[in-house]
């Protein structure tokens, strides 16, 4: 299933990682449509490329550390294209060798029928805050209630709980934890439709 945004932004020229392109523009023009899609099993040398192309704060920020490239055990369970297991969407604007984000929902490491999935989420530089990651998160959720889970656990790094009050907004919080990794939310999800 594809999910089109229409009257987004249009994309940026390329830019190398950490530095902005050369003229680039904060306007946009409103003509740009973006597609939300399941991750496709041939999708990592782009997957690859979006990491390359993020900051190291945005990689410090969703990974907790700054690793040299994608992390293989996560990649694999992504390029795996087996939703029970870890679902998982790109978003990009027709070229799906340069994808603006990914988001994955991985089904909880616990055969504990209470665990939540664990939500995460990695757009580029240039379009957080462009609506693409709350488009692919609404996907997961839309994929995962019919899929029957019950509730999601996002964690964020101290200082960043802003993201996870956003999520509450739309999500039911059930509960919050803080230890030396961060700050983590469990949200109980809505029957379809809700």
């Amino acid at each position: 299933m594809t999910s089109v945004i229409v009257d987004s932004p249009a994309p940026p020229a390329p830019r190398d990682r950490g530095r902005p392109a050369p003229g680039a523009s904060s306007r946009t023009d409103g003509t740009g449509r973006w597609y939300v899609e399941s991750v496709r099993a041939g999708d990592g040398p782009a997957l690859s490329a979006l990491f390359a192309g993020c900051s190291p704060e945005t990689v410090r920020l969703r990974f907790f550390g700054l690793p040299r490239e994608l992390p293989r055990e996560y990649a694999d369970s992504v390029l795996a294209c087996r939703p029970e297991v870890h679902d998982a969407v790109v978003v990009h604007s027709g070229d799906r060798r340069r994808l603006a984000g990914l988001a994955g929902l991985a089904a909880p490491a616990e055969d504990d029928p209470g665990a939540a999935a664990v939500l995460g989420v990695l757009v580029a530089d240039e379009w957080q805050k462009h609506g693409l990651g709350r488009a692919m998160v609404d996907e997961l959720l839309t994929r995962a209630r019919r899929r029957g889970v019950e509730r999601i656990s996002a964690t964020v790094l101290p200082g960043r709980s802003r993201l996870l009050d956003a999520m509450a907004r739309y999500l039911e919080p059930e509960s919050s934890s803080l230890d030396r990794d961060g700050l983590t939310r469990v949200y109980r999800l809505g029957r379809p439709g809700r």
